[in-house]
């Protein structure tokens, strides 16, 4: 029994430790640079088109990381509506990327400032998701 307890205790903290993870660090994982270049292109964010883009792409992981524990303490607060919260949470975010990438490619066609566009449609549209969530009522 004290195991179970010990291990779920573990799981939660380590759910919640992933979910605040150092954004220049999860973006140096992902993207193979040392976080010391990515903390150097986030410095000022208008300093290259390069910096542009992983200034969206910080503000993006840190909304996600907003979501993620903002669906943490409603599943918290109410366990039985789990399933029809992270249901929901993927229909809202599958809506949310669509939309998104038809907004970029209808200002920025194929331009090289698309995917800055849509990752910060999808910063912002997270944001609002995160409000979305807060307010979920469990029917």
């Amino acid at each position: 029994m004290k195991f179970a307890i010990l291990f779920l205790g573990g799981l939660v903290c380590t759910s919640l430790h992933a979910a605040t993870v150092n954004p220049i660090d999860e973006i140096a994982g992902r993207s193979g640079l040392p976080a010391s270049e990515v903390a150097a292109l986030v410095a000022n964010c208008d300093a290259s088109q390069a910096s542009m883009n992983f200034c969206a792409w910080r503000d993006q992981v840190v909304a996600e990381q907003n979501l993620h524990l903002a669906v943490s303490r409603k599943e918290a607060d109410s366990p039985a509506c789990k399933v029809r919260l992270e249901e929901q949470v993927s229909k809202w975010t599958s809506q949310r990327d669509s939309a998104c990438k038809r907004q970029s490619e209808r200002e920025w066609g194929k331009g090289s400032m698309r995917q800055t566009a849509q990752t910060i449609c999808m910063s912002k549209e997270t944001e609002r998701l995160v409000g979305k969530v807060d307010a979920f009522h469990c029917r």
